[in-house]
């Protein structure tokens, strides 16, 4: 049973100007019934609002808007103050956001992941953006649309550009994260020293080893066992998960970093272990063919990374739940 109602909304930041969002109401009866993304510093909030479209830039702020050329060559830091200078309770998509948006998403969905078409069908194309591989924002067919329906889905979840997720990281190879909805906080420190971050463990020894992602003795690993060092790119399928199975810790599902059918996923998967930090993108870019996909993750770039097939999603809050 779904604890989550969908509608399309326009979202007013404090200048009054509107982005096109996905309103996710929260519908649970009771907080333990929610979803976690809806939990940000132990508040339960009445719905989380999401992109509709992979935003632009106007005056230093982030919009969700059709049939814009997405903003690319912005790193993470500036992506993050875009967003939150629009107001309240806006902020870059975070990661437990974007699982929710995954775990929605039709098996099927396409996306410009090749020079402005589907990479396997050449008549899905967008409104390509001159001199370039990009597409404008939703203006691709209704397969490019997380649901399906170009009236009410989020448009180039697959392809067009990677998109920055706030709240997950690789610092060294060892995998970090933010509780619930916690990066969606005004106050959240995302930045690279930050200490809100917190790794995952599999056992109840006194000083157990984290989890790490990176290359190992078996190619691409997650694992707690033996170092992980340097750089790889595989397809999901591909990626040794070196735990015991009865103990997969549910964070790592619940933020994408262990999927169902992992085994059978064509998708890219990234790490790179040398990093001090390597931030979050998901989803691929315009010319990533078959390895584009919900699934994706790239888990490769320092936070100062810009490049012309990187962009973002904001996000906002809504009201705290008075029960």
């Amino acid at each position: 049973m779904s604890n989550t109602k969908e509608s399309v909304v326009l979202k007013y930041d404090d200048m009054g100007i509107p982005s096109i969002m996905l309103k996710v109401e929260n519908t649970a009866k009771t907080p333990e019934e929610a979803d976690r993304m809806f939990f940000v510093r132990g508040v339960e909030y009445d719905a989380v609002y999401l992109s509709r479209f992979v935003n632009c830039v106007q005056n230093g702020r982030a919009y969700s808007l059709p049939l814009m050329d997405p903003k690319v060559s912005i790193d993470m830091d500036d992506a993050i103050a875009a967003c939150r200078k629009k107001g309240a309770g806006w902020h870059l998509m975070t990661a437990i956001e974007w699982n929710w948006l995954r775990k929605h998403t039709n098996p099927d969905v396409h996306g410009n992941t090749w020079k402005g078409h589907y990479y396997n069908d050449e008549t899905e194309v967008g409104i390509e953006v001159p001199n370039t591989w990009r597409t404008l924002t939703g203006s691709g067919p209704a397969s490019w649309f997380h649901n399906g329906n170009k009236e009410t889905g989020v448009a180039d979840v697959v392809g067009l550009v990677w998109k920055m997720i706030a709240g997950m990281r690789l610092k060294n190879g060892v995998f970090q994260y933010m509780p619930d909805n916690d990066a969606a906080h005004p106050e959240a420190d995302l930045s690279e020293r930050s200490r809100e971050f917190k790794e995952v463990h599999i056992d109840d020894l006194p000083f157990p080893d984290p989890v790490k992602i990176g290359p190992g003795e078996d190619g691409l690993m997650i694992t707690t066992s033996g170092e992980v060092e340097g750089w790889d790119a595989v397809r999901r399928r591909d990626v040794v998960v070196d735990l015991p199975a009865d103990k997969i810790p549910e964070i790592l599902k619940d933020l994408g970093i262990i999927t169902e059918g992992m085994d059978k996923d064509d998708a890219w998967f990234a790490a790179d272990a040398d990093l001090d930090e390597a931030v979050c993108y998901v989803s691929g870019g315009y010319n990533y063919t078959s390895s584009a996909g919900p699934s994706a993750l790239n888990l490769n770039y320092p936070r100062s990374n810009v490049r012309a097939r990187l962009g973002f999603f904001s996000a906002c809050l809504g009201e705290p739940v008075i029960r």
